[in-house]
């Protein structure tokens, strides 16, 4: 006898599989290096928009927008994630972008470094108050032939993260 629910579990494993991937993914992007940190005095809500215009204005441009956090909670009844958000946080959304000529930079110069696209970044959320997490590309390429070009994308970024409005960058 097939159980009609059978489909339902499979696409609520299937999406939470993918949430924990997309997690593991920034985890590891994480863990490799340095990160590019701002405080932005105003809620997530309006960062967000202002964000990707200042990525835009940078030539970069936006493939995936992620409420990572939405996501997770929605399916919290099935992951029983223990301490779930303990910072807090109100929101953690994450966006994958790219420029093809900085990826094709970086396969010239040293195809595996290629792997360091496409960029990410994340923003947390908590009232009033946001801040934008960049890993910084350097990390990632190390000391290959690609560094220069590393060294090009993290200049672009922090120039586009530097003009959202009120963003200021933590030490």
């Amino acid at each position: 006898m097939h159980n009609k629910s059978t489909p339902v579990k499979l696409a609520i494993l299937k999406s939470g599989l993918a949430i924990f991937g997309l997690c593991s993914l920034g985890i590891g992007i994480a863990a490799a290096g340095p990160m590019y940190v701002e405080s932005v005095p105003a809620p997530i809500s309006k960062v967000m928009p202002e964000l990707q215009k200042a990525l835009g204005q940078h030539h970069f441009k936006v493939v995936l927008h992620l409420n990572i956090l939405k996501m997770i909670k929605a399916k919290q009844h099935v992951l029983h994630i223990p301490n779930l958000n303990k910072p807090g946080f109100s929101d953690v959304q994450s966006i994958v972008f790219c420029n093809p000529f900085f990826f094709n930079q970086l396969l010239n110069a040293h195809w595996k470094s290629a792997a360091a696209c496409p960029l990410t970044l994340t923003v947390y959320g908590r009232g009033e108050k946001s801040y934008i997490v960049y890993p910084e590309r350097v990390a990632i390429t190390g000391s290959t032939p690609a560094i220069n070009v590393a060294q090009k994308i993290d200049k672009a970024v922090i120039g586009a993260l530097t003009s959202v409005p009120g963003a200021q960058p933590m030490r």
